[in-house]
């Protein structure tokens, strides 16, 4: 089973504020934006649950992770279901690729393709339709009552 931490940190390596090829979000920016949700954290707090120090955050502080990082709630918690295993299993899943997609450089050609010029419209249809499978796998994790 996955810890708190395994799924933090996915979350900061497959989720870049700068897209792709951008650097991880820093502790300090998760925690002000969190700040800015009503989630009071420090750096340092969320320093100790990268580093697996902590690992039984509040459920406003998962709440707020699962925001910032655009991610369903149920991923940070333990699951007691099969099901919740599953679900939280999938988006585990779905981030690891994420992250190796960025890695081997297939998100930042895929969006770099989408900026190519009309005259390369096949090309810049490909990369489209990547995105959007890579999306819509994050929302059917998301949604409500899948298993």
């Amino acid at each position: 089973m996955l810890s708190f931490q395994d799924k933090l940190n996915a979350a900061f390596d497959a989720v870049r504020p700068k897209g792709p090829e951008g650097p991880e979000y820093r502790n300090t920016e998760v925690a002000a934006a969190l700040g800015e949700l009503g989630v009071k954290v420090t750096a340092s707090y969320i320093g100790m649950l990268r580093g697996g120090e902590r690992d039984n955050p509040t459920v406003n502080v998962v709440q707020g992770l699962a925001t910032f990082f655009d991610l369903d709630p149920v991923y940070f918690l333990t699951p007691t279901t099969p099901q919740a295993a599953e679900k939280v299993a999938g988006i585990h899943r779905d981030l690891m690729q994420l992250a190796e997609w960025r890695d081997k450089g297939v998100l930042a050609f895929a969006l770099r393709a989408m900026l190519l010029e009309q005259d390369s419209g096949q090309l810049a249809e490909a990369a489209k339709v990547l995105l959007e499978q890579v999306m819509e796998l994050r929302r059917t994790d998301r949604e409500p009552g899948q298993p």
